[in-house]
């Protein structure tokens, strides 16, 4: 985070808070949506990386689905400052950290599957919202008939574009197969939607790091979707925590699931890689690079 940016978030955070000590407030490091400040370990501030925010609908249906929802999630309060022209949030502070790959290597077989049971039970909360509800509120809507267009003429190019000339031929046409694989799957036969979180990223995923527990889920994306893209970290785990997961969630599976849920897995860990190119941060690009190296390892083409 460039100095100048850091400077002037803490700026709004002190408005909030005139009084704060340095030794106050944390910078989360790592996600690539939000700049996040932590205040005495109760407050979260966030800042959007890019200029946007959150949409209404998300708030509303925070208010609404925390009541049911399994697992604790934020409930944002939205903030606009008008000095700097910033928009931002405030919440309730989560505590934990992201459930990463590595983290997950120092649970316990057990301890896992205590967590994928939670997110099992969690998905099929979620994905039980009401749709009409949903669309009420206005909650953003994807047509399932025509996102193979979009695919195939705008998110494959850009990636082509940015991606490409950063790795191997080999990981070009991995990438490639992934892509058309998925799109003609969908274009065959499309997906049924329900309200999903639409970024259920392993950065999304919080746990406590010491008692080895699942903490919460935060940073809902909020779309009504495809609800296998819901389940695109849990291949970082093992395939005992996805065949847990699949276990514990009670709402209808089609026959394409598996193979879409794999398809949103991949396209993360390039899309991670693509944003890390686009940032022109050299270190992240290396750590991401290295990750779709690893991925493409473990999942060749069949």
């Amino acid at each position: 985070m460039e100095k100048a940016t850091k400077d002037t978030y803490l700026q709004i955070v002190r408005k909030h808070y005139p009084q704060l000590a340095g030794e106050q407030v944390n910078i989360l490091e790592g996600g690539n949506d939000h700049f996040v400040f932590v205040v005495n370990q109760e407050v979260a501030f966030r800042f959007a990386r890019s200029a946007r925010e959150r949409k209404p609908a998300v708030t509303k249906f925070l208010e609404i689905f925390s009541r049911c929802s399994p697992l604790p999630i934020p409930r944002p309060e939205m903030h606009f400052d008008v000095q700097n022209g910033i928009p931002y949030e405030t919440g309730p502070f989560i505590p934990g950290t992201s459930f990463y790959p590595e983290i997950a290597k120092s649970f316990t077989h057990d301890e896992l599957m205590t967590i994928a049971r939670q997110l099992g039970h969690f998905l099929s909360v979620l994905h039980s919202f009401p749709l009409d509800l949903a669309r009420e509120i206005g909650v953003d809507e994807m047509d399932p008939a025509t996102f193979w267009e979009y695919m195939q003429r705008d998110a494959f190019p850009e990636y082509e574009r940015v991606v490409f000339p950063h790795i191997s031929t080999r990981a070009q046409k991995w990438i490639e197969r992934l892509f058309a694989d998925y799109i003609g799957t969908i274009k065959a036969t499309p997906f049924t939607t329900t309200v999903t979180h639409a970024d259920m990223w392993v950065f999304h995923i919080i746990v406590d790091h010491q008692r080895h527990t699942l903490s919460g889920v935060i940073d809902f994306g909020l779309r009504i979707a495809d609800p296998a893209n819901d389940f695109k970290a849990f291949e970082h785990y093992g395939q005992a925590f996805v065949a847990e997961v699949y276990r514990n969630y009670n709402l209808p599976i089609d026959d394409s699931f598996e193979m879409r849920r794999l398809f949103y897995t991949g396209h993360d860990v390039v899309y991670i890689l693509a944003q890390a190119i686009l940032r022109s941060d050299s270190k992240q690009i290396s750590i991401a690079h290295r990750q779709l190296v690893e991925y493409i390892e473990a999942h060749p083409h069949r």
